[in-house]
């Protein structure tokens, strides 16, 4: 039973409906380019002039199990990735494992606070966790230093409700506000109660202590992430990744919303939502920024990545299996494709790179 609980659920991240290029096409161009190009721009992130001197994808690790699924952060202090793993069932919880960005060593983590950690981003010096909780414990917001093992918990509840299941995070670092999603999909894994707030995105501000609703009409709100100048909010609608009633069967419903919506960002609140791209090709997960302004998310097929105006896709990294999501650090794309870690060179480097590795 639990076998299949967790293939059902693994599928939904994983689906490729692909129309213009199949998985065999992928895998066949894995080791020569998997680098797509749509529109010209794209040659600048990837970064050589000639594409028969493009760079292919580094595989850095391998398990059995869906090790490298979410988050993604690099904390400076130990020089090293920290990443999260896919429900597994109840027997196995999530796990954290970092790797070193010289050594490329991997480690399993024990931040035992951090109950099946999801989205994460960096806090100062600290990991800022979503933990999503389990059937005896909420989920919330759990800062670690990895260098000392310190764990706190900011925040495990809206108002006295509990959260249903964070999933991803980030730092509005002009104020120092935390933005973070909240759709239900613990629940529908079956490893959360029944909900008892809404799919909500909430703004957390660490000098006030109010935690407050700026977004409550996606159907599951996933990934987040600012723009460059902190101007505008990138959000992703995973709601074609949908439950049925009883917990723990989750399918793919091509219907359903696989969006990502662009807002106005106004002294803490978001305005002006429209729809900034539509993901074809499973959902998209993970999203990013980089310093010109280009929009990278996770999905059914790779990274695909957009020009900021118009959401126009200018090219995609062709990943087998898909990802969830990725971050970038040291002058490279770090890829979680569940059972792999991936590594790409490029030259577009992330808004949030020069904020974390500091010494870069």
């Amino acid at each position: 039973m639990e076998e299949n609980k967790r293939e059902h659920v693994r599928v939904g991240w994983q689906r490729n409906t692909l129309e213009d290029y199949t998985v065999q096409q992928a895998r066949a161009s894995q080791t020569k380019n998997p680098f797509m190009t749509i529109q010209p721009a794209f040659k600048e992130i990837v970064g050589f002039a000639k594409e028969s001197d493009w760079p292919g994808l580094t595989l850095l690790h391998e398990k059995s199990y869906a090790f490298a699924h979410e988050a993604g952060v690099y904390d400076d202090a130990t020089k090293s990735v920290y990443f999260t793993a896919n429900w597994q069932s109840s027997r196995d919880p999530l796990k954290i494992h970092s790797v070193h960005t010289e050594t490329l060593k991997l480690t399993e983590q024990n931040f035992d606070k951090v109950i099946n950690a999801n989205g994460a981003c960096m806090l100062g010096h600290a990991i800022l966790f979503c933990a999503q909780g389990d059937m005896e414990h909420n989920g919330g917001l759990v800062l670690v230093v990895p260098s000392t093992g310190e764990q706190v918990v900011l925040l495990d509840h809206f108002h006295g409700k509990p959260f249903n299941s964070l999933n991803d995070v980030v730092i509005e670092h002009p104020t120092g506000c935390i933005w973070f999603t909240d759709p239900d999909y613990a629940y529908a894994q079956g490893f959360r109660p029944r909900p008892q707030l809404p799919n909500h995105v909430y703004r957390y501000d660490l000098t006030t202590q109010a935690c407050s609703v700026v977004e409550a009409d996606l159907k599951k709100p996933n990934g987040l992430c600012f723009s460059h100048d902190y101007k505008h909010m990138y959000i992703t609608d995973t709601g074609a990744i949908a439950a049925h009633e009883k917990p723990g069967e989750v399918y793919y419903d091509e219907t359903g919303p696989s969006t990502i919506y662009k807002y106005d960002v106004i002294n803490g609140t978001l305005h002006n939502k429209r729809t900034f791209a539509y993901i074809a090709n499973g959902v998209p997960d993970g999203i990013k920024c980089d310093t010109k302004g280009n929009v990278y998310t996770g999905c059914g097929d790779g990274i695909q990545v957009f020009e900021p105006e118009r959401g126009t896709l200018i090219g995609k990294i062709l990943v087998p299996g898909g990802v969830a999501n990725f971050n970038f650090a040291r002058g490279r794309i770090w890829i979680y494709n569940e059972t792999k870690l991936w590594v790409a060179d490029v030259a577009a480097r992330g808004c949030l790179e020069q904020i974390e590795c500091s010494s870069s």
